[in-house]
């Protein structure tokens, strides 16, 4: 048992911010300062000027870099020593995330920003704890794995420790990177813009480095034309189109905004009390299929009370508002953990019931457990109840009964073909690939066991998958009955990715034909075919909601086809090429 001085000890520590100089000696290495890559030795730190951080990033910016001395010092343990903590390429430790695919994920200027402010967006399963056990120590480190037994932590020197639950007195969650906020300040920005282009280089073979395809210009096929038709969203999630052409867009922050009209309603549809941190919020919403004359919105959304857990709610409008008192709640999901992989699309299937993707939140093993809605595509009816033909309704106990797949990371999206009620799930990969999945009751797509494409039985394999990168919004072109688009994209399955700005086309039935339709958009979320027979596009200059987050800068973009805008053959330039 712990005497007085361990117990004022661990009162002490468990104050502290989760950093620990064991964490920095490990980072950064024991030998002494880092040289510069060109023999000249860095900049002496100036203790009376604040370290600039943002003249790192303007240089890094402005020069290519050498991308095989940032490898020597991303690998050397006598310079920065990353290695020891993050693989790469196959080698180095486990303590933080692989990196083996970071430049395929992240644009420059992100990869900066994870260097020079670690605690800035922490990447969620990677966060600090602090545990007290019952004899007086306090161990450090990063949980990799639990279970309500017991639970793995690895501390900054890559040991692992086996602890009993029954042992742990007190257990703290950091909001502080292990990584330290001070790493580079011994490097010449030269030193700093060699590391840079390593990490850019991490990627798979073939792959452009993130970013490299042109934003802020879209490009698209010809005879395509874009408008931007609404401005100012803040923190763009989801959309839904009524049949009279309004158009009811979610922002994360809380509130449901509808634009009618081509303009953006000054007045909120609805204003909800919710958890926005980090990827939560209000993030899913869909309309009755007989939304004409019932009108009933259905929203995903996380509440904070009395913990932080999906809510799926009815509201009625009346007009362009939500009637007031008219929120009837559904249905209610886990305890979170943690904030990240929330999933959050709701659609309604072809058979009337309605079809809600649930992140495993970074948590991993809860996606295949049948006592947890992490990381599960579910099924329930319009009044919140679970349909008894769902594939576990016999087997599991509960809310579980309405789970309908399994083994999903991120079903950050999904849609539904609306002539035959095919499913295609977009599930965000981790660190390989990005994944679409046809939908059945009960299917297994094997997360965290099996990533991308799979021969193991027991898991069903992705119709098309491609290099990390972050895919978001799904919508079916109707197959018929549409004069919009040409005939060639009727029934077609158009997918964009957030982080490379595109949206490509697949054929369902043929999935390995997949062309590029749209480039150049600015991190995009959502989409859907609306009566008009345009494609309407929500994009969003957010990545998730922390101190850094900007209110306002969403867009709401209407992509239609103009054959009158088309050029003589000799002047078109087709912007269609194989993924």
């Amino acid at each position: 048992m712990p005497n007085d001085r361990h117990r004022a000890l661990r009162a002490f520590i468990l104050e502290l911010p989760a950093i620990t100089l064991i964490a920095t000696a490990i980072l950064i290495g024991s030998s002494g300062s880092p040289h510069d890559s060109r023999g000249a030795p860095p900049a002496a730190k100036n203790t009376t000027k604040p370290f600039d951080a943002s003249a790192f990033t303007r240089y890094a910016l402005d020069h290519p870099g050498d991308s095989k001395q940032g490898g020597k010092l991303f690998f050397d343990a006598k310079n920065l020593g990353c290695g020891r903590c993050h693989k790469a390429r196959g080698d180095g430790g486990n303590i933080g995330p692989d990196l083996s695919n970071i430049g395929g994920k992240y644009q420059r200027s992100l990869l900066c920003e994870s260097i020079l402010e670690p605690s800035r967006s922490i990447v969620e399963g990677y966060r600090t704890t602090i545990i007290a056990r019952s004899d007086g120590r306090i161990l450090t480190g990063i949980v990799k794995g639990e279970s309500d037994r017991d639970l793995t932590l690895v501390d900054a020197d890559g040991k692992l420790h086996q602890i009993l639950k029954s042992e742990i007195d007190e257990r703290k969650t950091g909001e502080a990177s292990i990584m330290p906020s001070d790493l580079v300040t011994n490097l010449s920005h030269d030193d700093f813009t060699d590391l840079i282009a390593f990490l850019e280089t991490l990627r798979p073979a073939g792959q452009a480095s993130a970013g490299s395809d042109p934003l802020g210009s879209i490009s698209l096929p010809a005879g395509f034309v874009v408008d931007r038709i609404a401005t100012g969203i803040t923190g763009a999630t989801a959309l839904a189109i009524a049949p009279d052409g309004a158009i009811f867009v979610c922002e994360q922050t809380g509130s449901i905004r509808v634009v009618k009209n081509g303009s953006l309603l000054p007045k909120p549809f609805l204003t909800i009390d919710v958890d926005s941190r980090w990827e939560r919020g209000v993030i899913g919403i869909a309309l009755d299929p007989t939304f004409s004359t019932n009108r009933f919105v259905y929203i995903n959304h996380v509440k904070l009370r009395p913990f932080p857990h999906h809510r799926i709610s009815r509201f009625t409008a009346a007009g362009d508002i939500a009637a007031p008192g008219s929120e009837r709640v559904l249905f209610e999901g886990d305890e979170q953990t943690n904030p990240g992989h929330q999933g959050g699309a709701i659609h309604f299937g072809k058979d009337g019931k309605l079809y809600v993707g649930v992140g495993e939140q970074t948590a991993g093993s809860p996606a295949q457990a049948m006592n947890s809605l992490l990381g599960k595509l579910l099924r329930i009816n319009t009044d919140g109840s679970i349909p008894e033909d769902n594939p576990f309704y016999r087997t599991a106990q509960g809310k579980y009964r309405s789970i309908w797949a399994l083994g999903l990371r991120n079903p950050f999206t999904f849609a539904v073909q609306p002539e035959t009620g095919r499913i295609l799930i977009n599930d965000v990969g981790q660190g390989t690939w990005e994944e679409v999945n046809e939908a059945f009751a009960g299917a297994n797509y094997g997360w965290p066991a099996s990533e991308g494409p799979t021969t193991d039985p027991r898991f069903h394999a992705p119709i098309y998958y491609y290099p990390v990168a972050s895919i978001s919004g799904g919508a079916f072109h109707p197959k018929s009955g549409a004069d919009g688009f040409p005939t060639r994209y009727q029934g077609e399955y158009f997918f964009m990715d957030f982080v490379r700005g595109r949206i490509d086309v697949l054929d369902p039935d043929r999935p390995k034909n997949v062309e590029t339709f749209a480039t150049g958009l600015t991190r995009p979320v959502d989409l859907t075919f609306a009566p008009d027979h345009a494609l309407y596009v929500l994009v969003r200059d957010a990545w998730v909601v922390d101190e850094n987050f900007r209110p306002h800068t969403g867009s709401l973009l209407r992509i239609r086809f103009a054959p009158a805008n088309l050029k003589p053959p000799s002047a078109q330039s087709n912007s269609h090429h194989d993924n």
